[in-house]
């Protein structure tokens, strides 16, 4: 008997069927071992419609490596929630690949997109995001650099107290609370 592979059009409906119920690890891991739930995979995310977008996103950030390349691409597209979407998958993998395109979408026309940035860079943890994320100290956006804060506070290295502090007495108060626990946090770091 003949080992058959599942039809493309099978393929797409599990993958289909396995996003409404959910399933981001199985999915990631159909994703690792069939390149055709990948692709779909990749074509939903970057479709962009609006929560199927998200959540093949998701998907794609429990499949790991393989999902890498096209999430970076899947950054440049023009939908705002395809952008968000890979910036939050590639934060979540964690691969240093990914940093030199998510530092660039710091400078995204959508602070939705320069939040996400922000967070998966934290996420990141590489000594290399430290600048873009002091940069993005200084944005328009309240929400972003509430989420370079965090971030800085993630990466924990003491270089970013002098930032920190300044906007502990010079930005909103949502912003100088963050960054007041974000010192805590990388003076706790380097008293262990």
């Amino acid at each position: 008997m003949d080992d058959q592979k599942p039809s493309p059009d099978h393929i797409a409906a599990l993958v289909h069927q396995g996003l409404r119920e959910r399933q981001f690890d199985v999915l990631g891991a159909m994703a690792n071992v069939d390149p055709r739930a990948l692709q779909e995979l990749v074509a939903v995310t970057r479709a962009g419609q609006g929560t199927a977008s998200l959540l093949a996103a998701t998907a794609l950030s429990k499949a790991g490596e393989p999902a890498v390349a096209p999430l970076i691409e899947a950054l440049q597209d023009e939908p705002i929630i395809v952008r968000q979407g890979a910036a939050m998958a590639l934060g979540e993998i964690g691969d240093p690949r990914a940093l030199e395109a998510l530092a660039a979408r710091l400078e995204d026309e959508s602070h939705l997109v320069r939040q996400v940035a922000a967070i998966a860079l934290g996420k990141l943890g590489a000594v290399e995001a430290l600048a873009p994320l002091l940069r993005a100290l200084d944005d328009e956006s309240e929400i972003v650099r509430r989420a370079a804060v965090n971030a800085l506070g993630m990466l924990g290295d003491p270089r970013a107290l002098p930032a920190l502090e300044r906007l502990v007495v010079e930005d909103v108060a949502a912003v100088a609370e963050r960054a007041r626990t974000a010192i805590q946090e990388i003076e706790a770091r380097g008293a262990a």
